[in-house]
């Protein structure tokens, strides 16, 4: 297993304004907004949180597969089509995560639930899930203190750990109560920046 440089504190500046231009450049109108729909905008915003999200896991480097590459999943529930193009769209924007290189690949959420070889790290949620899904998904990433991010509305709500809060302005929304259970270390910045559901705001 390759080692993993940990972050200076620049790069954790880095990071950190990262951050805050996806928060302000997506709360900004444009034509792309226009030309969207409001689910799919929250999808493409989505990936980019995903992304400094999986940055911010202090762990990420015990995570790594055999070849050291960092296991990223997308996974979906019958649209594999859409999965193959948001896994497309995040590969260009995550080739390394805190000195690792990433392996980006898409899953049927059967499969990840019921293949005991597959290991992510995190895992993007590509599109809507009924209640007993995201129940058993939402179990099974706290049992295995992995990632999961969706970018649909009422999923944190709902047990995710990360996702979006839109407001005023567009803000990473994180469940402080299954951020507790999984027992996951999020750096600082990434939380003072989120909206924090189950701490006592909502």
């Amino acid at each position: 297993m390759s080692p993993v440089t940990r972050p200076t504190s620049t790069a954790r500046r880095l990071l950190s304004v990262h951050l805050m231009l996806v928060v302000l450049l997506f709360s900004l109108p444009g034509t792309t907004a226009v030309a969207q729909s409001f689910g799919e905008r929250r999808v493409h915003v989505g990936l980019k949180l995903f992304r400094t999200l999986v940055a911010a896991d202090t762990e990420s480097g015990g995570k790594l597969d055999g070849g050291g590459r960092l296991p990223v999943y997308l996974a979906y529930a019958d649209n594999r089509r859409d999965a193959r193009e948001y896994a497309s769209e995040l590969a260009a924007d995550m080739d390394t995560v805190r000195g690792a290189p990433v392996r980006i690949e898409v899953v049927s959420l059967a499969s990840l639930l019921t293949a005991g070889d597959l290991r992510p790290a995190a895992v993007f949620i590509t599109q809507p899930l009924d209640d007993r899904e995201l129940v058993q998904l939402v179990d099974y990433a706290i049992r295995r203190r992995v990632i999961l991010f969706s970018p649909f509305e009422g999923d944190v709500e709902k047990g995710v750990l990360g996702g979006i809060s839109v407001e005023a302005t567009i803000r990473p929304l994180i469940n402080v109560r299954t951020l507790r259970s999984s027992g996951l270390a999020i750096r600082n910045f990434y939380l003072r920046v989120a909206r924090r559901y189950g701490d006592g705001e909502d």
